[in-house]
């Protein structure tokens, strides 16, 4: 691991020990059965995702030896928020940074990051992390699930699985693309990186501060943002996590059709979710406001796509950077068919 961190990791953990809302325990065997659950829950996943994405049988025994490498991890609030500190450390180049990193701004980082997923800790329900590890990792945040559940009156059993077909699509897009991981780092990077110039306060640390006030829609990152290949880069990186978590709706609505009795009154719920201002994590984390509009944006793309040339033409998507959809291809499908299909 580079020294020093962007995020001082264990700080940061320190912190949201202060921070994190106190979650409802379960009992040690129903705790234990929750967490043996969806690691079971993921596995099953991988596999039934892997599936439905029809790969040729040579790439996808190279999709499951990358699967297998990965980590599926479940985590109680401040374990997530160590993980995601870890994830940023893996996302940024300190190189890019505007100014160097010493050990008093990585703690002040830790505490602005922190003060940020600690608002996020209770609703984030999974994660696809792809930078912290190079195979990536499958997390899963145990409160929040058991919340949730709770909140939305939903099967149990139902809901974890189609938490976990939802998660599972990220991790097999990136194993089915791996030039993905580092093509949104160089894209995140610099959007992470980029100073965002706050009264009094300098660098990495005034980013994250300024990603709380978006939280609380008190301001908007590419606002912020001058500079224009940043601006870009953040519309780049938008239309691909539009692409990405619109597939994973897709796919977690058809398999789940076969495997989760309850899928269309978890699709109902969670939408109202999502309406709340709950979406992805890393969405949140970065201010880039996907709400649902985007995630069911994203899905209308893929399923214009498939009608016209199946899934085996939309999978072209994950062949190379240059197949991605921009914002504007996003909206208007016909447009990426005739770029790439010709």
């Amino acid at each position: 691991m580079r020294l020093p961190m962007i995020v001082d990791e264990r700080f940061a953990a320190r912190t949201a020990r202060e921070l994190v809302s106190a979650a409802k325990v379960p009992d040690l065997g129903e705790l234990e059965a929750l967490v043996a659950g969806m690691k079971d829950n993921a596995l099953t996943a991988q596999d039934l995702v892997l599936d439905s994405f029809l790969l040729a049988p040579a790439h996808a025994d190279d999709v499951r030896t990358r699967l297998a490498a990965g980590t599926v991890l479940v985590l109680d609030q401040v374990g997530w928020v160590k993980a995601n500190a870890q994830s940023v450390n893996g996302m940024v180049d300190e190189a890019a940074l505007p100014a160097p990193v010493t050990p008093a701004t990585a703690k002040g980082a830790a505490v602005e990051v922190a003060g940020v997923l600690s608002l996020l800790s209770t609703r984030v329900l999974g994660q696809f992390d792809p930078f912290a590890e190079e195979a990536g990792r499958l997390m899963f945040v145990a409160p929040a699930v058991l919340i949730a559940e709770e909140a939305m009156n939903v099967d149990a059993r139902d809901f974890r699985m189609w938490v976990a077909l939802h998660e599972a699509t990220h991790q097999v897009q990136f194993a089915t693309a791996p030039w993905l991981r580092e093509h949104m780092r160089s894209l995140l990077s610099g959007v992470v990186s980029t100073r965002v110039r706050m009264p009094g306060v300098g660098g990495i640390v005034d980013l994250f501060a300024t990603v709380g006030r978006i939280l609380k829609g008190e301001a908007s990152l590419v606002d912020l943002i001058r500079d224009e290949e940043m601006r870009a880069a953040l519309d780049e990186a938008t239309a691909i996590l539009s692409l990405l978590e619109g597939h994973a709706d897709v796919v977690m609505d058809e398999v789940g059709a076969g495997v989760i009795p309850s899928v269309r009154r978890l699709r109902r719920k969670f939408e109202a979710r999502r309406d709340a201002g709950q979406g992805g994590f890393l969405s949140n984390l970065l201010g880039m406001d996907l709400k649902l509009a985007q995630y069911r944006d994203g899905a209308k793309f893929v399923r214009a796509v498939r009608r016209k040339v199946g899934q085996k033409g939309f999978s072209r998507v994950y062949d190379e950077p240059a197949n991605l959809p921009s914002t504007a291809e996003i909206h208007e499908p016909e447009l990426w068919l005739d770029r790439v299909h010709g």
